[in-house]
């Protein structure tokens, strides 16, 4: 299989992750192991010598592995149910071993250089396996980003195994895991449009805090129907808009709760809840305490 360092006429972040992956000065090692992480840097140039099956690497459904990949330069191609994606630069990819996705470098590709991490951590992968239900395969990675940097800091300890011990590589992993789950996260939903509907949300609740309404009230103020906004919202924040109105009354709720000494009747309807006992369920569904433990503690 061919493994190549190229010329110094690379993009800064190419160059970086060779030059951590050459302190071994060898160009023969295409990876290298720590104790939990195995990682490494290569560029392929032969269609016919790099294609991987994701039901075809010997791993065990029992005892799943994570393999990840970011594209340098070059472009290569990931399938998986189905579809297709052109793996270029800026882009990267993650899967479940064993899972049903192949990902290989395509005849009309001159070459593909990537970074990868493979690993096997049971709590690390069973998080990985959670994001991969909820995000596509292939996501951005564009170059100055915050997780490609955490990403060749943590290349960069592995090929130079500047780990005390396992404790302190597997911390290492738990930062990077955090890092990529923030990633996709902001990807999924991009924060300005996120902020944006939150305020518009927020705003009117406010507005209209001491009153019920439904969400039919907020999406025909954005000139939409009710399933149309719902939707909107759910993709640009994670939430329902329904749930995030009752996090707006619930905030408003335990601000009257630490800062007044007005009866939970009085504060239920100041922040447009039926009653005290409808309050006392939403606050104890939310918080796993009741108004009155929560403003003992206050």
């Amino acid at each position: 299989m061919n493994s190549r360092f190229v010329n110094n006429f690379t993009p800064p972040e190419k160059t970086a992750f060779e030059r951590a992956f050459a302190h071994r000065k060898d160009d023969g090692f295409r990876h290298l192991g720590g104790r939990i992480v195995t990682a490494g840097c290569e560029t392929r140039t032969v269609p016919a010598d790099y294609r991987w099956h994701g039901m075809r690497r010997g791993e065990s459904a029992e005892f799943p592995r994570i393999t990840f990949q970011a594209t340098l330069t070059g472009h290569g191609t990931f399938e998986r149910n189905g579809r297709k994606w052109d793996v270029g630069p800026g882009k990267s990819f993650f899967a479940v071993l064993p899972s049903r996705h192949v990902y290989y470098l395509p005849k009309e590709s001159p070459e593909w250089t990537f970074f990868w991490f493979h690993f096997g951590h049971p709590y690390v992968v069973q998080r990985i396996m959670v994001l991969a239900k909820r995000h596509p395969s292939v996501f951005e990675l564009k170059p100055g980003s915050e997780f490609l940097a955490q990403s060749l800091s943590f290349f960069e300890r592995i090929c130079r195994q500047r780990f005390e011990d396992a404790f302190d590589e597997e911390n290492a992993l738990f930062e990077w895991m955090l890092g990529f789950e923030r990633h996709l996260h902001h990807a999924a939903y991009p924060q300005a449009q996120k902020k944006a509907l939150l305020d518009e949300v927020r705003a009117f609740t406010s507005a209209n805090l001491q009153r019920s309404f439904g969400i039919e009230e907020i999406a025909r103020q954005a000139g939409m129907s009710r399933s149309h906004y719902c939707h909107r919202f759910k993709a640009a924040t994670g939430l329902a808009p329904a749930a995030y109105v009752l996090e707006v009354r619930l905030a408003e709720a335990r601000k009257q709760l630490r800062k007044t000494r007005a009866p939970l009747k009085a504060i239920a309807a100041f922040t447009g809840f039926a009653d005290a006992n409808h309050l006392c369920k939403a606050f104890r569904r939310q918080f796993n305490l009741s108004p009155g433990a929560y403003r003992r503690q206050a």
